[in-house]
C-alpha cells in the first residue's frame, strides 16, 4: 500500500504575519517615539538656550557696567530719577505692546561716571545765562570730536565747586571752546558755575562725563535691553540682550546698623509702603524711589558716616542696586508646554500663558563709588596753595 507523501509547508501563516508585523511595528514605533524624543529634547534645548545667553550676556553686562556709577562724581549727581522725557513720563513699570510679539515691562536706570582717560584745564565764564563760554588753555585741544549733549565736568582745584554742563553744539576734535548748557536741574550741587571757574591763574580741571541710560525699547518688532550713550532722544545706543519681556530695578539704601549712635531703629523710608523696614526702594506696589529735594538733603564731604543725611532716601544714599531680568525665547517650545513670566520685584508678568520658554535672573550690584569722599584720578589739588582740601567731596 502506498503512503502519501507528504510535502514541506511553505511560507508563513497567516497569525506568524500577524504576529511579526506587530512586533515590527512595535519596535519601529518604539524608535521612533525615541528619535522624536530626543529630537523633541534638542529643539527645546536650542529654543532655550537663546533665551539663557540673553539673561547670561544682559546679567554680566549690567554687573560691569553698573560698578562705575558714580565714579570721580559727587555721589548725589550719579544716578538721574527725573521723568521728563522718558516714554510715559515713567520711571518705572513702563509697558508697551509690540506688534506680533507682545508686551514688555521696564524700569528705567540712569547714571553717570567720570572718563578717567580725558583731562584737560580752562576756564569757564559763569556769568549771565546759559550757554556759558568754556575755553581750554592754550595749546590745548579736545583731541577727539564731541557730540551735542555730551556732559562736562568743570571742576576748581580742590574739588569742591563744581559745574556740570552739556554741550550745547557739536565740537571737532581739534576745537579749543564750546558752550555748556546746565545739565542739572536747579538745586542740585553743580546747577551752576562758580567763580573759581574763571580764574585764569588757577584753571579749574576739564573732564568728560559719561551717561548712561538702560531700559527696554522695541527695534524691529523685537524688544531689546538697550544701553543709551547719553541722555538725549537721538543718543547713541548698543543693543544687550533681546526678547527682553522685563527689565526691573530696586535701590538698597544706606541703613543705620544695630549699633548706630544717631539712628539706630530708624524707620526705613518705604517703612509705611509694605513690608518695610527693608531699605529697598523701587521693589514694591506703591512705588517710592530715591529722590533730592529739600526733605532729604544730601550728606557733604564732611558729613560723618553715622549721621542722619547718610540714612534718607537721597541717591547719594544708594549703596547697591538691584537688577532683574526676564528674557522669553524666540521660538515657541515644540513640546507646547505652556507656562507664564512670574511676578519680578514689583511688575506682574505682562503676557498671558503661551509656549515660550522664560527665564528670570536677579542680582544685587555693590556699588563702591557711592561711599567715595575723594576723587580717584586726577589729583584735583592746586599746589603750593595752603589749606586747599585735596579731592574730597559728596558721599
Amino acid at each position: 500500500m502506498n503512503t502519501p507523501r507528504t510535502h514541506a509547508r511553505r511560507g508563513f501563516t497567516l497569525i506568524e504575519l500577524l504576529v511579526g508585523i506587530t512586533v515590527s511595528s512595535v519596535v519601529l514605533l518604539a524608535v521612533a517615539g525615541t528619535i522624536i524624543a530626543v529630537n523633541n529634547i534638542f529643539q527645546n534645548n536650542t529654543v532655550s538656550k537663546t533665551a539663557v545667553e540673553g539673561s547670561r550676556v544682559g546679567t554680566d553686562f549690567l554687573n560691569r557696567t553698573l560698578r562705575y556709577a558714580g565714579y570721580g562724581l559727587d555721589p548725589a549727581i550719579a544716578f538721574n530719577f527725573d521723568t521728563v522725557g522718558l516714554p510715559g513720563d515713567r520711571k518705572d513699570n513702563y509697558t508697551e505692546e509690540v506688534e506680533d510679539w507682545g508686551h514688555f515691562v521696564t524700569d528705567d536706570l540712569a547714571f553717570r561716571y567720570r572718563d578717567p582717560m580725558f583731562l584737560r584745564r580752562g576756564e569757564l565764564d559763569g556769568t549771565g545765562a546759559p550757554p556759558f563760554q568754556l575755553t581750554l588753555e592754550p595749546a590745548t585741544t579736545f583731541g577727539q570730536p564731541l557730540r551735542q549733549g555730551q556732559a562736562m565736568l568743570i571742576a576748581c582745584p580742590g574739588g569742591q565747586d563744581y559745574f556740570l554742563g552739556r554741550l550745547s553744539a557739536d565740537v571737532a576734535a581739534d576745537g579749543t571752546s564750546a558752550t555748556l548748557d546746565t545739565a542739572l536741574a536747579a538745586g542740585l550741587p553743580g546747577d551752576v558755575p562758580r567763580s573759581c571757574m574763571a580764574d585764569t591763574g588757577r584753571r579749574p580741571f576739564v573732564m568728560l562725563v559719561h551717561e548712561k541710560r538702560l531700559r527696554v525699547e522695541a527695534f524691529g518688532g523685537r524688544p531689546y535691553l538697550v544701553m543709551r550713550h547719553g541722555w538725549a532722544a537721538n543718543a547713541d545706543f548698543d543693543p544687550i540682550a533681546v526678547d527682553v519681556e522685563s527689565f526691573q530695578v530696586s535701590y538698597q539704601m544706606n541703613r543705620p546698623p544695630a549699633n548706630s549712635a544717631c539712628c539706630a531703629g530708624l524707620p526705613a523710608p518705604d517703612g509705611a509702603v509694605g513690608s518695610g523696614m527693608a531699605w529697598v526702594l523701587g521693589d514694591e506696589d506703591s512705588v517710592v524711589l530715591p529722590k533730592y529735594d529739600d526733605h532729604v538733603p544730601a550728606p557733604t564731604y564732611s558729613t560723618p558716616y553715622d549721621a542722619p543725611l547718610r540714612y534718607n532716601m537721597n541717591p547719594a544714599n544708594i549703596r547697591s542696586v538691584g537688577v532683574g531680568l526676564t528674557v522669553r525665547s524666540a521660538r515657541p517650545l515644540p513640546s507646547g508646554t505652556k507656562n507664564q513670566g512670574r511676578r519680578l520685584f514689583n511688575a506682574d508678568p505682562v503676557n498671558p500663558e503661551d509656549m515660550f520658554f522664560r527665564t528670570t535672573v536677579e542680582t544685587s550690584v555693590r556699588i563702591p563709588n557711592m561711599t567715595s569722599r575723594a576723587f580717584f584720578i586726577p589729583e584735583l589739588r592746586a599746589d603750593g596753595v595752603a589749606g586747599d582740601i585735596k579731592n574730597v567731596w559728596g558721599g
